[in-house]
């Protein structure tokens, strides 16, 4: 037994879980036992908890992903922008250049 495991739960936890480990491996290999649940379920409360954390994660990754979406837009916007402002001082100068041929 690890000391660093005594230090998370107590002895009598540790123990009930490592004897149901030790079941739930010796019977790993025959299909014909039930398998042996190590940890004991959990309560409702923490259930209704874990499912509030999951639907709370849902709804963040949903606006992450949206965020980043228009994110994305609006650099691809700045780019074509620049782009645009690019050409445009291009075909000044080209046209600078082809009025001064003239007056030559």
């Amino acid at each position: 037994m690890s000391f660093y495991a005594l230090q998370q739960v107590n002895k009598e936890s540790y123990d009930r879980i490592a004897r149901n480990y030790f079941k739930f491996i010796a019977n790993t290999n025959d299909p014909n036992k039930e398998p042996v649940t190590v940890f004991s379920p959990l309560s409702k409360k923490m259930l209704d908890e874990l499912d509030l954390i999951r639907e709370v994660s849902k709804d963040l990754q949903i606006k992450k992903l949206e965020e980043d979406r228009k994110a994305k837009e609006a650099e691809e916007q700045a780019k074509k922008e620049n782009e645009e402002k690019n050409e445009t001082k291009e075909d000044e100068v080209v046209a600078e250049e082809t009025e001064e041929q003239k007056e030559e």
